[in-house]
Protein backbone atom coordinates (compact mmCIF):
# COMPACT_ATOMS: atom_id res chain seq x y z
CA UNK A 1 0.00 0.00 0.00
CA UNK A 2 1.68 3.47 -1.18
CA UNK A 3 1.84 6.03 1.95
CA UNK A 4 0.71 9.49 0.77
CA UNK A 5 2.52 12.65 2.01
CA UNK A 6 0.46 15.58 4.15
CA UNK A 7 -0.09 18.60 2.08
CA UNK A 8 3.13 21.49 2.33
CA UNK A 9 1.51 23.60 5.11
CA UNK A 10 -0.11 26.67 3.73
CA UNK A 11 1.69 29.84 4.07
CA UNK A 12 1.10 32.23 6.98
CA UNK A 13 -1.88 34.45 5.92
CA UNK A 14 -1.59 37.79 4.95
CA UNK A 15 -2.56 40.64 6.74
CA UNK A 16 -6.37 41.44 6.61
CA UNK A 17 -7.12 37.99 5.88
CA UNK A 18 -8.80 37.33 9.28
CA UNK A 19 -11.38 40.59 8.64
CA UNK A 20 -11.72 38.89 4.70
CA UNK A 21 -12.78 35.68 5.66
CA UNK A 22 -15.27 37.26 8.76
CA UNK A 23 -16.73 39.37 6.14
CA UNK A 24 -17.28 36.34 3.33
CA UNK A 25 -19.02 34.48 6.77
CA UNK A 26 -21.11 37.40 7.63
CA UNK A 27 -21.95 37.88 3.94
CA UNK A 28 -22.94 34.29 3.00
CA UNK A 29 -24.55 33.29 6.56
CA UNK A 30 -27.92 31.98 6.21
CA UNK A 31 -30.68 33.92 8.19
CA UNK A 32 -32.76 32.48 11.08
CA UNK A 33 -36.37 32.22 10.69
CA UNK A 34 -39.09 30.92 13.17
CA UNK A 35 -42.03 29.08 11.57
CA UNK A 36 -44.96 30.02 14.03
CA UNK A 37 -48.43 28.17 14.34
CA UNK A 38 -51.12 30.73 15.57
CA UNK A 39 -54.94 28.93 16.74
CA UNK A 40 -57.91 29.96 18.70
CA UNK A 41 -58.52 28.46 21.93
CA UNK A 42 -62.10 29.24 23.45
CA UNK A 43 -62.22 31.84 21.53
CA UNK A 44 -58.22 33.54 22.35
CA UNK A 45 -55.52 33.95 19.93
CA UNK A 46 -52.64 31.98 21.07
CA UNK A 47 -49.20 30.95 19.26
CA UNK A 48 -46.41 28.99 19.78
CA UNK A 49 -42.53 27.97 18.21
CA UNK A 50 -43.70 25.27 15.48
CA UNK A 51 -40.06 25.03 13.93
CA UNK A 52 -36.89 26.79 13.32
CA UNK A 53 -35.05 27.33 9.62
CA UNK A 54 -32.64 28.87 8.23
CA UNK A 55 -32.80 30.58 4.58
CA UNK A 56 -30.00 30.73 2.46
CA UNK A 57 -28.71 33.15 -0.39
CA UNK A 58 -30.66 30.98 -3.55
CA UNK A 59 -33.77 31.56 -1.62
CA UNK A 60 -33.93 27.78 -0.01
CA UNK A 61 -34.46 26.76 3.80
CA UNK A 62 -34.02 23.89 5.78
CA UNK A 63 -36.38 23.34 9.14
CA UNK A 64 -36.35 21.57 11.86
CA UNK A 65 -39.74 20.97 14.80
CA UNK A 66 -39.28 22.17 18.00
CA UNK A 67 -40.89 19.42 19.56
CA UNK A 68 -40.02 16.17 17.40
CA UNK A 69 -37.33 15.14 14.59
CA UNK A 70 -39.62 16.32 11.86
CA UNK A 71 -37.08 17.91 9.02
CA UNK A 72 -38.03 19.58 6.17
CA UNK A 73 -35.98 21.34 3.15
CA UNK A 74 -38.40 23.76 1.56
CA UNK A 75 -37.89 26.21 -1.59
CA UNK A 76 -38.72 29.60 0.83
CA UNK A 77 -39.57 29.99 4.26
CA UNK A 78 -43.22 30.76 3.62
CA UNK A 79 -43.51 27.73 2.30
CA UNK A 80 -42.77 26.08 5.94
CA UNK A 81 -45.72 28.13 6.79
CA UNK A 82 -48.08 27.31 4.67
CA UNK A 83 -47.05 23.45 5.56
CA UNK A 84 -47.86 24.15 9.15
CA UNK A 85 -51.12 26.34 8.13
CA UNK A 86 -52.40 22.80 6.20
CA UNK A 87 -53.72 21.55 9.90
CA UNK A 88 -57.08 23.07 10.50
CA UNK A 89 -57.69 25.74 12.70
CA UNK A 90 -53.80 26.71 12.25
CA UNK A 91 -52.30 29.64 10.32
CA UNK A 92 -48.63 29.22 9.77
CA UNK A 93 -46.15 32.20 9.75
CA UNK A 94 -42.62 33.03 8.84
CA UNK A 95 -41.14 35.43 12.26
CA UNK A 96 -37.69 36.95 11.31
CA UNK A 97 -35.63 37.22 15.02
CA UNK A 98 -35.10 40.86 15.67
CA UNK A 99 -37.14 42.09 12.75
Amino acid sequence: MATVSPPPPLPDPPNGFAQEVQELVDATAPRLFAVVEEFGICGLRDARVAAWGLAYEDGRADVAAVNSGFRMSVVAPDRAARFVSLRPGVLGSVVWPGA
